[in-house]
């Protein structure tokens, strides 16, 4: 006779539509189960149940202002969600139950038949807008940012075309989010990636997950100027910033797999150039240097030995780049991450071994004694 696992519930605060809502759920429950039997809002549907159509996209942000952030809503557990701002379909509408611009369009445009993967549509297309609002692109590259705006919402109807249609209409009608010439590109940040492989319930083979740390804090001194062979440095990557590309993942792997790792730091003890003739400061700017970088990557508690191969490059006086050459493979398991006991938990095969490779930007700064580079965060959290 098998035991039923029993079930534990708790009031949790999210914030719906502009208005902060209490419901009672357990922390596996999904968001879309929630929206539907506890607040009425069945505007999201549920249709595939594995993350794959799209159709119970909402929009998250982490506070009101913030970059909106399409979310699936079947993916979503309440454990991982707490205290985010959720917009449904039904909160596109204004005050009085007027349509969004996007919503009108939607049906002037005939975009949709059955009708059931139209909130997913919209909510994406919400997020886009939102995305060129903050950083318009130029006309001509409107459809194929469309395209993959939607690239994850499934339609058996329509074809897609006419969905396509309403979308680029409601942009254009808003002149601030297109622009005549591309903007320069942002500025380039340090990002440390990992690597893992993965399968899950609905992948018929494994795959590889690719995520990112880009709040990364590194500082290298020298106690010679540019002498490769004099310098230390210490690179703190806040796991806080995980991307991979699907926020509900994101949330989880900060919640269920860093849990109390913040930080995955890493200790420079020597710098071998690969030919003792070259030194950063005694060749062009914009000379990449192969170097061996020998060190410690510590999580929690654990301190591992790590080699690797990286590529040093000064690009102009007050510019210094370090990226690797190939990745550094470590076992998750010896850094203390919860790779088991994760893998159980949200039904996964998870590799248990991570590939990490880095890209580092850093900038010279004004230092007494060493001569100091840093990345800009962490050149403001020294002053």
């Amino acid at each position: 006779m098998s035991q039923s696992t029993e079930r534990t519930e708790r009031e949790y605060t999210i914030h719906v539509n502009g208005t902060p809502r209490t419901v009672v759920a357990s922390g596996d429950d999904l968001l879309v189960n929630v929206l539907h039997e506890q607040l009425e809002l069945t505007g999201t549907k549920l249709s595939c149940g594995i993350g794959s159509c799209g159709a119970c996209k909402v929009v998250a942000q982490k506070e009101p202002g913030s970059p909106k952030m399409a979310m699936l809503a079947c993916y979503a557990r309440m454990d991982s969600i707490e205290g985010l701002h959720f917009t449904t379909v039904e909160g596109l509408a204004g005050e009085g139950g007027e349509l969004h611009p996007m919503q009108r369009e939607f049906l002037e445009c005939f975009s949709f038949q059955c009708g059931f993967s139209t909130p997913g549509m919209l909510m994406a297309a919400d997020v886009l807008t939102d995305q060129l609002s903050r950083r318009p692109i130029p006309v001509e590259q409107l459809d194929n940012r469309i395209r993959q705006a939607i690239s994850g919402n499934i339609c058996r109807c329509t074809g897609y075309v006419k969905y396509a249609e309403a979308i680029k209409k409601t942009i254009l009608a808003n002149p601030s989010l297109t622009c005549e010439k591309e903007l320069p590109p942002e500025s380039v940040s340090s990002v440390v990636t990992f690597r893992v492989r993965k399968q899950s319930s609905n992948d018929l083979e494994e795959k590889p997950l690719v995520g990112f740390l880009d709040e990364v804090e590194a500082t290298i001194r020298f106690a010679e100027p540019l002498r490769l062979d004099t310098c230390t440095a210490q690179v703190k990557a806040n796991t806080r910033s995980v991307r991979t590309g699907e926020p509900v993942r994101d949330f989880n792997l900060g919640k269920f797999f860093f849990k109390s790792i913040e930080s995955v730091d890493f200790t420079l003890d020597s710098v071998e150039t690969l030919d003792g003739r070259y030194q950063l400061d005694a060749v062009p700017y914009g000379t990449a240097i192969p170097v061996n970088i020998r060190g410690r990557v510590c999580a929690l508690s654990a301190r591992l030995p790590v080699t690797a191969d990286a590529v040093v490059t000064v690009l102009e006086p007050g510019s210094l780049r370090i990226t690797s050459r190939a990745p550094v493979t470590l076992d998750m398991r010896d850094l203390g991450f919860s790779v088991d006991s994760f893998a159980k938990e949200f039904f996964l095969r998870l590799g248990r071994t991570v590939e990490l490779t880095f890209d580092l930007s850093l900038e010279k700064k004004d230092s007494r004694g060493l001569e100091a580079w840093a990345t800009p965060k962490a050149r403001h959290a020294a002053k």
